[in-house]
């Protein structure tokens, strides 16, 4: 999308990691604040209050969505389709900063649709992710390790990156990712610093 000026964040990560917490825990921090958008994703899988608030669609509706690209960004994932609405293009065209929990498989189309965007990676151990995996009640344990050893594609090259390690406490990795959102929308007011340089980039 030329001439965007907003900054696409892609959250990223492993089932278990902590994506959902993390995103839920920060757009709660930047409650009223109308410079970060954290729009809810269009999935073909009912309700759950125990996951992420999204807009439940059928595989019909979705399938139709797809074909009049009614969608940024879609992909599919553990037998569901996802989808991010188009309203996220006016958002990034006015300056604002669009959160997004997404596949690793769509990074690529991202860079080649939106010019300014980051890469946050949410990670923890392969035993902490078990542990988590299982203690939602939806998967056997052999279930769950079979998500954590899944083999992760690669990032593609030449996107801005950053990890955060939500292996400790919840709200330090939170405290992490709201300093770098806040720090990505200095940088677009003041276009001379950048928010992850070397020497300002917060680390994991």
């Amino acid at each position: 999308m030329d001439g965007a000026s907003g900054c696409l964040v892609l959250v990223v990560g492993q089932s278990g990691a902590g994506k959902d917490s993390i995103l839920r825990e920060t757009a709660l921090r930047l409650r009223g604040n109308r410079r970060f958008v954290f729009p809810r994703r269009f999935v073909t899988r009912m309700a759950d209050r125990s996951a992420e608030d999204h807009v439940s669609i059928s595989e019909m509706e979705f399938a139709l969505a797809v074909n009049d690209g009614a969608f940024a960004l879609w992909w599919r994932a553990h037998r569901n389709g996802y989808g991010i609405g188009r309203s996220i293009d006016p958002d990034l065209a006015t300056g604002r900063t669009v959160v997004i929990n997404c596949s690793r498989t769509v990074i690529a189309e991202a860079m080649r649709r939106y010019s300014n965007l980051l890469v946050v990676e949410i990670t923890a151990p392969p035993e902490v992710l078990h542990a988590r995996i299982v203690a939602r009640g939806r998967e056997s344990e052999a279930e769950a390790w079979l998500r954590v050893r899944r083999d992760v594609p690669a990032q593609p090259p030449g996107v801005p990156f950053l990890q955060i390690d939500n292996a400790g406490l919840l709200d330090s990795a939170v405290s992490l990712f709201h300093t770098t959102l806040l720090r990505l929308q200095d940088s677009a007011a003041n276009p001379g610093g950048c928010a992850l340089d070397s020497e300002n980039a917060p680390m994991p």
